[in-house]
């Protein structure tokens, strides 16, 4: 019997050290996992007729141009996207503009505000390469 209760409590330790390293492994993978998630190239949508594509230029930092059904072409140079978990936090317009909501492999949607008034939604398709130019 007392062998029995050894044998099973060293077993569950072994167990539970397999996945103390599992998990631990997860974890230092955790950054390019959200670099992957993220992507290089944002093409969406939003409020008005309004489309967008957003280029990574260095980790969380994208630049994008911005068209409308008028022919209007905006540049941002400074958009920032941060993501935790599955929640998306985009800012642009030095802050001016904030786009929050979901994101999932291959893309994101949810909603933003501009100079602190709601705006509407927005949804944008996640590439892993930038556009070819």
């Amino acid at each position: 019997m007392m062998r029995s209760t050894i044998s099973r409590v060293l077993a569950g330790v072994l167990l539970l050290g397999g996945v103390a390293g599992q998990a631990a492994a997860q974890l230092e993978n955790l950054p390019g996992a959200v670099d992957a998630l993220r992507g290089r190239h944002w093409h969406g949508g939003e409020c008005c007729g309004w489309t967008w594509d957003w280029v990574q230029q260095s980790g969380p930092t994208f630049s994008g141009s911005f068209s409308n059904p008028n022919g209007e072409k905006l540049q941002e140079a400074n958009i920032v996207i941060s993501i935790n978990g599955d929640n998306v936090r985009i800012t642009r317009g030095n802050g001016a503009c904030v786009y929050t909501g979901k994101i999932h492999v291959g893309g994101a949607n949810g909603t933003y505000t501009c100079g602190g008034r709601p705006a509407g939604p927005w949804a944008a398709t996640i590439y892993q390469t930038a556009p070819t130019r």
